[in-house]
């Protein structure tokens, strides 16, 4: 069974419609693409607007982050977000997002969390290491 990443959209994007691959343009955004590819795992995109995004889903850019967001509403973000997770929940997953993404990642059985209570710095810094294949 191939490995899953799980990884959270960015608020920097393009400033036209794209793959979603390529809209997101955050340094921890592509720093864990580049980790996917090298672990030769599947991607998955959590996305604030639209829940789970295929990478190859051609999106709009758009203007919401969780950050951004009150309890209440990441809360219903997260509920709907799982369910759109759950035929993933067997497949081994990495999730490569801060707590208000991963949140939504719930169920799972055999996850990884490298990013778990860090600091964005300590965040890219892990992200740089697993795109170079020198931490996982």
């Amino acid at each position: 069974m191939r490995k899953l990443f799980l990884i959270a959209c960015s608020e920097s994007k393009l400033s036209y419609p794209a793959r979603a691959v390529d809209l997101y343009q955050g340094q921890a955004f592509k720093l864990a693409v580049k980790s996917a590819f090298r672990a030769d795992a599947d991607i998955l995109i959590l996305s604030a607007q639209h829940g789970v995004v295929q990478p190859d889903q051609i999106l709009e850019p758009y203007d919401c982050s969780l950050l951004r967001r009150s309890t209440s509403w990441r809360a219903e973000w997260a509920k709907t977000t799982a369910k759109q997770l759950s035929k993933y929940k067997d497949r081994p997953t990495t999730i490569l997002a801060g707590k208000f993404y991963a949140s939504a990642a719930t169920g799972f059985s055999n996850k990884s969390t490298p990013l778990a209570g860090l600091g964005i710095g300590q965040q890219l810094s892990v992200l740089s290491k697993m795109s170079k294949g020198t931490n996982e």
